[in-house]
């Protein structure tokens, strides 16, 4: 009950404040690119400067985020949308952030259906006042509620390898993402890239036809490269930053923190405000 209790004051507190948690999207345009590995990492990283965040493993089903921390969830959403938890329930706790597991190995399958995602924005509002950041790690592919949930979002980093087939599905989802919503901001990271160069190659390709199709702008914000350090602490269960702390891909997820911790021009408190109006605007659309 005193831990209860604890979590209410922070919240009235921070809310009274008038300081929302900024919200951040990492997206793919298919799977196995490694975007849960980078959304593990940089959170974490953004856990050093002293920021409270939750991770959100949306990959329902498939989530990784709990094999890549060794560990195995009590609870997981599967619990919030089949078992009427709330998400405070099953929250799993970490030394250095909080997440919500995606689940594995489900008897069944768990659509996010319309009603589904009302709940969930409901509880997003209870709880956006609690954190600094909450990073959501979202599954590939892109429905209409998916949609739904990345309209309330302000910024969504899209993490895309040089295969043509990863460039394509990127494009593909932030043309449906844009569409839905004009004014989405993507971030562009690319991963498994061998050097700075083959990353700017295969990001202005994509950015030139973004600006030529979609007439939308998009920011590069850095690159993973091909590290041992990362197949090595995938292997150990131990994420890579805390692996190898002085790594090229550790310092690559540190720079990319400091994009996002100094970009005032992109995640604003006037920006975050606007997520909880769309949620609010979600809850009451009909």
């Amino acid at each position: 009950m005193s831990d209860q209790a604890e979590k209410l004051r922070n919240r009235i507190k921070r809310q009274m404040n008038g300081n929302p948690s900024k919200t951040i999207a990492i997206i793919s345009g298919k799977g196995g690119v490694g975007k849960s590995n980078f959304a593990l990492n940089f959170s974490i990283s953004l856990s050093k400067h002293q920021k409270k965040v939750l991770l959100f493993d949306l990959d329902i089903g498939m989530g990784n985020i709990d094999l890549l921390l060794g560990k195995s969830a009590e609870k997981t959403i599967a619990n919030f949308f089949t078992d009427e938890c709330s998400l405070d329930e099953i929250i799993q706790k970490t030394d250095y952030i909080d997440y919500i597991a995606g689940g594995f190995g489900l008897n069944h399958v768990i659509k996010l259906s319309g009603g589904r995602v009302d709940n969930l924005l409901l509880e997003l509002g209870h709880i956006v006042y609690e954190y600094d950041y909450l990073i959501f790690d979202i599954g590939a592919g892109i429905t209409d509620e998916l949609v739904q949930l990345l309209s309330s979002i302000e910024n969504i980093v899209v993490v895309v390898t040089p295969e043509p087939t990863s460039i394509m599905d990127a494009y593909s989802t932030m043309k449906i993402i844009s569409l839905h919503v004009p004014t989405v901001k993507f971030f562009l990271l690319g991963n498994r890239m061998k050097n700075e160069k083959e990353n700017k190659q295969v990001m202005k390709r994509l950015q030139t036809v973004m600006n030529s199709f979609l007439n939308k702008d998009s920011v590069i914000i850095g690159f993973l490269p091909e590290d041992s350090s990362i197949s090595l602490a995938v292997k150990k269960q131990i994420p890579f930053i805390l692996y190898k702390p002085n790594s090229f891909a550790s310092k690559q997820v540190q720079l990319i923190t400091s994009f996002f911790l100094t970009a005032n021009t992109f995640i604003s408190i006037e920006n975050e405000r606007n997520f909880i109006e769309k949620l609010k605007h979600f809850l009451i659309r009909k």
